[in-house]
This record gives structure tokens, sequence and C-alpha cells, in this order.
């Protein structure tokens, strides 16, 4: 398994182009999908991080109506609010290096 390297909290990030192509996602807001990455996660620290994603009360908010969706329960919402949301740190990158440019192939 390939291990990537944590942002710097703080650091701007988005989804990584590989990652975008690998999963087919060209379209829609999840490209252009913006936040701030908080730290590595405590359980998962090689793995996985938390980021503070700057869209995530409007998703939030249009998502709720949907009672299948995650953003429907509230133990979620306020865990997301609280801590970020856990996200794989193969997924996403720093905004403006190599991997957010595609330049990783």
């Amino acid at each position: 398994m390939k291990r990537y390297k944590a942002p710097n909290p703080g650091d701007r990030v988005a989804y990584a182009a590989s990652w975008l192509r690998n999963i087919g996602h060209f379209s829609g807001h999840i490209p252009f999908r913006r936040g701030t990455f908080l730290g590595v996660e405590k359980t998962a620290p090689e793995s996985h991080g938390r980021v503070k994603w700057d869209d995530i009360e409007e998703l939030i908010a249009e998502c709720a109506k949907d009672p299948n969706s995650q953003y429907a329960d509230a133990e979620y919402v306020a865990e997301i609010r609280a801590n970020g949301q856990l996200v794989a740190l193969s997924a996403i990158a720093k905004v403006g290096s190599p991997r957010f440019a595609l330049n990783d192939l």
C-alpha cells in the first residue's frame, strides 16, 4: 500500500486530480471542493486526516433533507462540524502541489 504524506495542519487542500480521475468524477462540486487540513486522524494517522471543507454548511443544508443521507444524522453533523470530515490522505492534495495538478503520473 502506497503511503501519502499528510499536508500540514492549516494547509489548503482539495481532492487530488488522480483520485478524481480514478473515480471518474469530472463534474459537479467535488472537483472544485476546497478546505483546510486540520490534522491526521488519531486512530489512523498513516492513512486518514480531517478536513474542514469550505462548503460543508451548504452541503449539510442541501443533503439533510434526504432521510437516507449521512447529513440527516444529527450526531454525524455535530461530529464533522466539531472535528472536520474524515478523508483518506490518498484522496486529497495540497492546493498547488503536483498531486493537485495531476503531475504524479
